[in-house]
């Protein structure tokens, strides 16, 4: 017998597909930022079909979301970690005059 519901992976991409008019219409800069919300979307594809939300854009929501909080964190620790080096280049160059 076969499958009744199609798997994660290929309904996403149905979706995807379903916005191609969307992204046409997109600027060449935007459809390079659209590309990477579907690469998002992609890269939990596991955890999205794990899910099984009704509803196919919660999941693909869910995993933008989780894939733009991981970079604000790493821009975060980034940040954090060259305010620390000019807090200790400044107190070098302090102490040297």
């Amino acid at each position: 017998m076969g499958r009744t519901v199609p798997s994660y992976r290929l309904a996403l991409n149905q979706e995807l597909g379903s916005w191609a008019e969307f992204r046409r219409g997109l600027s060449p800069e935007d459809r390079e930022y659209f590309d990477e919300i579907a690469t998002m979307a992609r890269q939990h594809a596991d955890a999205s079909s794990l899910a099984a939300r009704p509803i196919m854009s919660e999941n693909v929501f869910m995993s933008v979301l989780v894939s733009l909080l991981k970079r604000v964190r790493e821009l975060e620790k980034k940040e954090a970690i060259s305010q620390q080096d000019a807090r200790t280049v400044a107190g070098i160059s302090s102490s040297e005059k």
